[in-house]
């Protein structure tokens, strides 16, 4: 960060700092750089990175992405967390039981209800995303004093509105949740109420957009017009939210683009919530008040690098045990980082609303009875709860078919085509599976633009010694999708299982061609090579799987066990 640069964040970290700054937080230059724009300055660079100019792999930038900037941005957080002391007294019991609570239920939930695990988090990060777009909006608003009810509860709901609006019409969320639906018990939703379900829900995200407009010119017409820069903010945050996860259709880069925005504003924004409230508040000492102060800038970015360094250690190590110690630190940290941010940062607080510069005991939020009690906030947590509970009493009193057991089928049957087309022994085991084929099916009639969700159908149709209608369902996918290099790959071992060792080839070769990352590049030049074995052709095959080691080096056992 340039000097220039640094000493603007400091200066602007001063109490009296924010009514020099107009309806701005900074100031109009920086504001649209660190927080307006920034996913205007953030496209660019990273598709400049990812082209074929610069060559660096997509697989690389996420690692990149989700390590110092994903985990990294959690840091600031913490360190209100436990280093602010009058919040630590307030909420001490969650602070101490919160860690302890989440890695007791995290760790058997990921391990034998993976799916739910995963859908919650996804959607909890939905929720992180728009209530911090939310939350900006209320500021920009509370700094020319537009705090009207009627606008603070619109802005709320073009949040509410937009952001999972773009999830229906991603095709990867879709599939997740009706998966989800069908894994719990729902009845079958048909696959012609899908889009219909998008377009209500889009019908409702514009009638509140129009009213939004009219409430809009209403207050102007007032004389109390809502901020500009706020209708910037809500452009800029929903309109990159539906690039991001509707347009990249959660495709390698989008997750990573709208990581390094949503985290560049949140670290500004804490950056100068502490400097103030440090400088406001004498009984702050130690590390926060050597922190967060003029000139520490750059250490605030190098902790936050330091922190985001160890997302790199389950990409670096072999260790099969330091990789997932590593990756569950990732996964807890995240989850604490969504948790505490749901309270520690409301702007209706007026100890917030000083540190952000906003006149206290405006009307700058929702007013919510929730307002840090024991009980109330159990209640807002008892749904959560006792699904939770509910998942693990089913566990132990129904064991006719174990999270394990699943587990396994799903990796036989879905992720891999098999040898020969066998049924699992065990009635429980079978009825199971059918059912599980069944939902699969459904899912992909459902979503037929979600990869996954038609691979998977592809493959388990093959298992079933469906073949036929394994490459018709291929086949049409690759029609929307010809660039698509795992379901060339699919196609291919479908043509491979079938005894068609040259059509395959021709896939593998497709494959290889459309493949945007090495792990795709090294799994289509193995699948050439198992071809060119089969053919006795033992030179070439080789220099095949020679060629897959090097893209992937942790390939080098799975190869030696078929020299």
């Amino acid at each position: 960060m340039s000097e220039s640069a640094s000493r603007l964040l400091n200066q602007a970290s001063l109490p009296g700092a924010a009514s020099a700054s107009g309806g701005w937080i900074l100031n109009s230059w920086w504001d649209q750089l660190l927080i307006v724009s920034t996913p205007l300055v953030v496209v660019p660079i990273v598709f400049l990175l990812s082209s074929s100019w610069v060559g660096v792999e997509v697989d690389t930038i996420v690692i990149i992405v989700t390590a110092f900037f994903a985990l990294g941005h959690h840091l600031p957080g913490m360190i209100r967390a436990y280093g602010d002391r009058e919040l630590f007294q307030r909420f001490r019991l969650r602070f101490i039981f919160a860690p302890l609570t989440f890695i007791a239920v995290s760790f058997p939930l990921y391990r034998y209800h993976y799916e739910v695990f995963m859908v919650t988090l996804y959607f909890w990060g939905c929720w992180h995303g728009l209530m911090q777009l939310y939350g900006f909006v209320r500021i920009y608003d509370a700094k020319v004093g537009s705090n009207a009810p009627v606008t603070v509860w619109l802005d709320w709901l073009m949040c509410l509105s937009w952001f999972p609006t773009a999830l229906t019409f991603s095709h990867r969320r879709t599939a997740d949740f009706l998966e989800f639906w069908y894994t719990f018990g729902g009845p079958a939703i048909p696959a012609s109420s899908v889009p219909v379900f998008r377009w209500i829900c889009l019908l409702c995200s514009v009638t509140i957009l129009l009213a939004f407009i009219v409430n809009y010119v209403v207050q102007s017409w007032r004389g109390q017009p809502p901020n500009p820069v706020k209708l910037l903010m809500l452009s800029s945050g929903i309109g990159f939210w539906w690039f991001s996860f509707v347009y990249l259709q959660f495709s390698g880069l989008s997750v990573t683009l709208f990581e390094i925005a949503h985290d560049v504003q949140y670290m500004t924004i804490t950056w100068l919530f502490n400097c103030r409230r440090v400088k406001s508040n004498p009984e702050f000492d130690g590390f926060m008040r050597f922190v967060f102060r003029r000139g520490m800038v750059l250490l605030y970015l190098g902790l936050i690098a330091a922190y985001g360094a160890l997302g790199l250690v389950p990409s670096i190590v072999q260790d099969g045990s330091v990789f997932a110690f590593f990756n569950a630190f990732i996964l807890i940290s995240t989850i604490l980082h969504y948790y505490y941010d749901g309270f520690i940062w409301k702007v209706r607080e007026k100890s917030t609303q000083a540190a952000l510069g906003v006149g206290a005991g405006t009307n700058v939020s929702r007013s919510t009875s929730m307002n840090g009690g024991g009980i109330p906030h159990l209640l807002k947590w008892s749904p959560m709860i006792l699904f939770i509970g509910w998942l693990f009493v089913t566990d132990i009193t129904d064991s006719t078919v174990t999270a394990e057991e699943k587990k396994e089928l799903k990796q036989l049957y879905e992720q891999q085509l098999m040898a020969s087309t066998t049924a699992p022994k065990g009635e429980a085991r079978q009825s199971w599976l059918f059912a599980e084929f069944d939902q699969v099916q459904k899912i992909a009639a459902a979503v037929p633009g979600d990869q996954d969700a038609q691979l998977r159908a592809a493959v388990m149709l093959a298992n079933f010694g469906r073949k036929d209608e394994a490459v018709d369902l291929v086949r049409a996918f690759l029609k929307q999708r010809p660039d698509s290099a795992n379901a060339w790959l699919v196609f291919g071992e479908i043509d491979l299982s079938r005894g068609r060792p040259d059509e395959a080839f021709k896939s593998f070769e497709s494959a290889f061609s459309c493949a945007t990352t090495d792990r795709e590049r090294s799994t289509a030049s193995l699948k050439q090579g198992e071809v060119y074995a089969i053919r006795k052709q033992y030179q070439s095959a080789r220099q095949k799987f020679e060629q897959a080691l090097q893209y992937n080096p942790r390939l080098k056992s799975t190869l030696d066990s078929r020299r």
